[in-house]
């Protein structure tokens, strides 16, 4: 097939991409760069693609101009709505009545897209074994815990996930690491962290790096009350053989066991209790990174996942 994809973001050229056939001709038009508009104009003119895709944000403010110009070539758009729940209504709702299709990681919103009558499949997250693997450790990122995430405001519920995970882990005398926007110095909430502990950002393509080399890596989740959506990085974290610490929510409680792929918390104290045990156990840590690893390369790969849409998306 051709595919068009309407961004050059990691999660696509990183990720999603790796699931799709080689034989496939994919090229790639990101419509966040200036002149996008002149440069997919002239593509269309000579090359067909099967199908345009986008996720998230990254159209949602050139949707008036692209939205026109696919159907002046007759391209099918494919909305992958990486930001369901949350963002259905300001987000997903109005791009989607744009796309032919959209894919989205909480199974909740298939119903909402189906009152709007709009097509919806079941799409979530994953990993690329041929990136998302174990590394040589650096001492750039050695560390007793990490977290790579950003801070966000927007999303109320991810500040449960940080009281949960990483408040309890603040005052402690561990060797803490944490990467991500700059919003972690200074946010409406007035979080701080201790002096050292904010790293920056991270480089995607140090991220199998980063999670190789730290003994415990934390994650958060932005929904807390989704049967499925859960962060990606729990699928890339597992994929890296990462001993992976997160907070309780039905999704991954749906996808994974607990003490066997990773491990979760469901409160402040327990975190502490947990990290305490596993950071004397790297026996432990090591079983359970390894059963994390092998269980999200059987099921949970962009090539799975691609596989799970493939003849949706052959007929479109």
């Amino acid at each position: 097939m051709n595919i068009l994809f309407l961004n050059d973001s990691s999660l696509l050229s990183l990720g999603l991409i790796s699931g799709f056939s080689p034989m496939d001709d994919i090229r790639l038009v990101p419509v966040h760069q200036p002149g996008w508009a002149d440069r997919l104009t002239n593509l269309l003119k000579t090359w067909k693609p099967k199908f345009a895709l986008a996720e998230g944000v990254s159209i949602s403010t050139v949707a008036r101009k692209l939205f026109p110009l696919l159907r002046r070539y007759s391209i099918p758009l494919v909305y992958w709505a990486i930001d369901d729940p949350p963002d259905w209504h300001l987000m997903s709702r109005p791009l989607g009545r744009g796309a032919s299709l959209v894919l989205t990681p909480a199974k909740e919103c298939l119903s909402l897209y189906q009152r709007e009558r709009i097509r919806a499949l079941y799409f979530h997250f994953a990993c690329n074994p041929s990136f998302h693997q174990p590394t040589e450790p650096s001492y750039k990122y050695s560390c007793d815990l990490l977290l790579v995430a950003n801070y966000y405001t927007s999303y109320p519920q991810r500040k449960i996930g940080i009281e949960t995970v990483l408040s309890p882990l603040r005052s402690e005398p561990y060797d803490l690491k944490v990467f991500g926007n700059e919003h972690w110095l200074a946010n409406t909430d007035h979080y701080t962290l201790a002096p050292g502990v904010y790293q920056g950002y991270l480089p995607y393509d140090q991220l199998p790096c980063a999670y190789s080399s730290a003994k415990i890596v934390l994650g958060l989740n932005s929904v807390i009350d989704s049967p499925t959506m859960m962060s990606m990085r729990t699928f890339e974290a597992l994929g890296c053989r990462a001993f992976y610490l997160t907070h309780w929510t039905p999704a991954v409680e749906n996808l994974f066991k607990n003490h066997v792929h990773l491990i979760w918390s469901r409160h402040p104290d327990e975190t502490l209790e947990l990290v305490r045990f596993y950071l004397n156990r790297a026996d432990l840590r090591e079983k359970i990174a390894r059963q994390g690893r092998e269980e999200v390369y059987h099921k949970h790969t962009y090539q799975h996942r691609v596989q799970s849409v493939y003849k949706h998306l052959q007929k479109l």
